[in-house]
């Protein structure tokens, strides 16, 4: 006979063994099994995956519900308490009423009585209208402490953004050599007002934004040379003049302690230094009440 198959196995060892043939059509069997298992057991590994997945969640959720639960007991608790206590009221309203009924020791009718009548009403009538005023009196009170705290919230961040508006600290680290106020011109020998105080410092040193804002001029001038001014909001504003270079363009926000240029000598000057003003809702002030 013909060779009629493609694989053998044979199982043993010595004299005791044992062939296994497989012929074309059982080997495509064999591996088509082999195939459909294989999906099978994939197919069958993701299903646990997801089941496993899927009883996680089922257990968080089982665990907000017992969370929630135990909320709504205690709100429970808390209204059956509230409700003993109106009970309560309504014993003791009770009891007093029968008291004021029977309160004539003789049983005859009372002399010397008068005065205006209103129907009467049921004395658990009362007793809500009386906690309904109660609750509307407490909860309006809370919104008046509402209200109050929003304004002395907006308050606050007015004053938060007051404060950060304004300058504080040295621009630059160097020596002041002009104050502000009237001093003796260094180029006609006549007396003049400086409008802020010059800082002498090497050319090249950074000169810092004295805080947050958005700087409203960056160029060259023939007196003050390379210019910065910065609008810090709140109606300040600062000055950086005679700078060597500019860092920053119109336009541009700046933070507190950012670089703005550095110190040079461009303009109406004698050497190097920085002349910083402070502007306070357009006047001109001391800048020294800010360097500090």
């Amino acid at each position: 006979m013909g060779n009629n198959h493609l694989i053998t196995f044979r199982v043993g060892y010595a004299g005791r063994h044992f062939e296994i043939r497989l012929g074309r059509t059982a080997a495509i069997a064999t591996v088509a099994v082999t195939a459909v298992v294989f999906v099978l057991l994939t197919q069958g590994i993701y299903d646990i995956r997801d089941n496993l997945s899927k009883i996680g969640e089922l257990r968080a959720l089982r665990a907000r519900v017992s969370d929630q639960n135990l909320a709504l007991h205690n709100l429970h608790a808390k209204f059956e308490g509230l409700m003993a206590e109106v009970d309560r009221l309504r014993s003791m309203n009770s009891r007093l009423k029968s008291l004021d009924e029977n309160g004539n020791p003789a049983g005859g009718p009372v002399s010397g009585v008068g005065g205006i009548e209103t129907p009467e009403t049921s004395a658990p009538v009362r007793l809500d209208r009386l906690l309904d005023r109660k609750f509307d009196r407490m909860k309006g009170d809370l919104l008046v402490e509402v209200e109050n705290l929003d304004r002395i919230g907006e308050r606050l961040e007015k004053r938060r953004l007051l404060l950060e508006s304004v300058p504080g600290g040295w621009p630059v680290r160097g020596v002041l050599s002009s104050s502000f106020g009237t001093r003796t011109s260094p180029f006609t020998g006549t007396p003049v007002f400086h409008h802020g105080v010059d800082i002498v410092a090497p050319t090249g040193t950074v000169v810092a934004a004295a805080g947050p804002g958005t700087v409203v001029k960056s160029r060259f001038e023939a007196l003050l040379g390379n210019v910065v001014v910065v609008d810090h909001g709140a109606g300040y504003r600062t000055v950086y003049a005679h700078l060597s270079e500019r860092k920053v363009e119109e336009g541009d926000f700046v933070e507190r302690g950012e670089e703005l240029g550095k110190v040079g000598a461009t303009g109406r000057v004698t050497g190097p230094h920085l002349h910083y003003e402070v502007c306070v809702d357009g006047l001109r002030v001391n800048p020294a009440r800010f360097l500090n």
